[in-house]
């Protein structure tokens, strides 16, 4: 379960730990870009990102 029912703005703030499966923290990031905010999950250890946390466990 890659956090619930919580939203991708929820688990921005921390409200949750979350760990990839290559061992390394998930956060949620925001960048504003071409008019829109564009919210991303980055595994801390490797740098990878993806769409959502789920992506990365």
């Amino acid at each position: 379960m890659a956090g619930g029912n919580i939203s991708k703005n929820a688990r921005r703030e921390g409200a949750k730990e979350l760990t990839s499966r290559w061992g390394g923290k998930i956060i949620m990031k925001s960048v504003f870009e071409a008019g829109k905010m564009r919210h991303f999950a980055v595994c801390e250890k490797t740098g990878n990102q993806a769409r959502k946390p789920k992506d990365l466990m």
